[in-house]
């Protein structure tokens, strides 16, 4: 039974709902389109030496004395970089608690393996892998049956088609590659959470990308790995959380910590509405039906 109810806590950090995408028109540039899969999908944390994986969703850096951070400081990631916006990371401690240090990757890793979670993307006009001015990035949910190895990984190059029943596919205008580094954002995202008895779409406002592209030793192909944050309404968080069988004494541990970490989605009342978060995803190339 404690397997079950690590799906149902899984589903507490994952729920919410999403929104339209917004941004720039699509880009005019001509260029290939390279799909892929999500073979690996685990929660950004907070590193051992006090930094925290993540992107700058806001595009600003906050010490938690300004407003406009909602008086959330923001943290430093491992690299260097200032203004990482990733309040959910504060609070994966306490879930890895209720639900066991290595649970939360092992759902995730199962569901990606059996296929119950198929989450694509695609960049789309693209010229150079290394640099380009302008792409566009779509994720959605996929359809399909993937083929795996005797260790469970993907075959690469697999064909699967985008589950628009299961989830809207969300394309960021306007991307870039820099240095080999995909960056995308801000836009509205909707990913599909497929885990056990979890079955809802995950909706990230302000979505900010930071992968880094590898292309393929043959050319054929390009993996992404890196960073996909964002702000999830906490109001709709909430209401993920009291549906849930999972006791009143760990709803009434979470609820109250989503309200106070808000930090992003300030409304005109000056009340912050959304919890900063970020996933961390690993793509295997495939291709994907109608790109």
């Amino acid at each position: 039974m404690r397997f079950e109810t690590s799906g149902l806590l899984l589903a507490v950090m994952l729920g919410g709902c999403g929104g339209e995408s917004v941004g720039e028109p699509p880009c005019t540039a001509t260029g290939r389109t390279y799909a892929s899969v999500v073979t690996f999908a685990t929660f950004a944390e907070q590193r051992d030496d006090g930094s925290v994986e993540g992107v700058n969703v806001d595009g600003i850096v906050s010490d938690g004395t300004d407003e406009a951070g909602c008086f959330k400081a923001d943290a430093v990631g491992s690299d260097g970089a200032t203004g990482i916006d990733n309040q959910v990371a504060t609070l994966l401690p306490l879930v890895k608690g209720l639900v066991g240090e290595e649970n939360i990757d092992a759902l995730l890793g199962a569901a990606i393996k059996n296929g119950q979670l198929i989450v694509m993307t695609a960049m789309r006009g693209v010229d150079d892998l290394v640099d380009d001015a302008c792409v566009d990035v779509a994720f959605g949910a996929g359809l399909g049956s993937p083929l795996v190895d005797g260790d469970g990984n993907y075959f690469p190059f697999q064909t699967f088609a985008w589950d628009a029943e299961a989830a809207r596919v969300s394309t960021l205008y306007r991307a870039r590659i820099e240095g080999g580094v995909l960056r995308a954002g801000p836009g509205d995202v909707d990913l599909p959470v497929r885990v056990l008895d979890a079955n809802f779409t995950l909706g990230i406002h302000s979505t900010g990308v930071a992968m880094k592209v590898t292309p393929t030793p043959d050319g054929r192909g390009a993996t992404l790995s890196g960073f996909v944050g964002g702000g999830i309404v906490v109001e709709e968080l909430a209401k993920v959380v009291a549906s849930f069988n999972i006791g009143e004494s760990v709803k009434g541990a979470v609820i109250p910590l989503l309200k106070t970490r808000a930090d992003l989605g300030m409304d005109g009342t000056g009340e912050c509405r959304q919890i900063s978060a970020a996933l961390r995803f690993e793509t295997t190339p495939s291709f994907v039906l109608d790109e």
